[in-house]
């Protein structure tokens, strides 16, 4: 005996068709009743995620504590301790000084005794997520190696997301809204 396989809605299969329908059906509106019963609403506190990737921190041990420069224009030292607070100069030139703010690295352009732009190191987490989110949508499978945050004086900050050694490009350049300015 063959199965009858070109008539699925027949009378002939009826007997099995309306029980299935009516159970999906059924199954469904357990569901739904389940999904109502046991929704929470979510939180309105975000919790920001901190990764925890040892080959991105980039350091083993910690870094001992930064020694201040000694030699640095009056002016100069006036200038950080006004526009960066708790910072303190490890390096200095005419033109330009490097800054210690706890564990972040930042490098200050000087014209006189003011500073004309700031460029900040900045670590994974640190980088903005709609800069990574437009990073990650334009180079999908690729982690920045390093990140800069370049502020001139009166502009909007950029960032500088360097791509990994043996990548087709070097640097992209983007603004803080996500949007590609350059790239090397």
């Amino acid at each position: 005996m063959s199965k009858d396989r070109a008539r699925p809605f027949s009378r002939k299969h009826r007997k099995y068709w309306i029980p299935v329908t009516g159970g999906m059906l059924l199954i469904g509106a357990f569901d739904l009743v389940l999904g109502y019963c046991s929704y929470t609403k979510p939180s309105d506190i975000h919790e920001r995620i901190i990764y925890d990737v040892p080959s991105v921190s980039g350091r083993a041990a910690p870094l001992p504590p930064p020694r201040p420069a000694t030699g640095c224009a009056p002016a100069v030292v006036a200038r950080v301790a006004a526009d960066l607070p708790g910072a303190i100069i490890v390096d200095c030139a005419p033109d330009r000084a490097t800054v210690m703010r706890a564990d972040h690295r930042i490098e200050v352009k000087l014209a006189g005794d003011l500073i004309t732009e700031v460029a900040e190191a900045l670590t994974l987490p640190d980088i903005p997520a709609r800069v990574m989110r437009a990073f990650a949508v334009a180079y999908p499978r690729t982690i920045p190696a390093a990140a800069v945050k370049r502020t001139r004086r009166g502009g909007e900050p950029t960032y500088e997301l360097a791509f990994p050694p043996g990548a087709g490009h070097q640097l992209a350049t983007l603004s803080g809204d996500g949007a590609v300015i350059e790239l090397r």
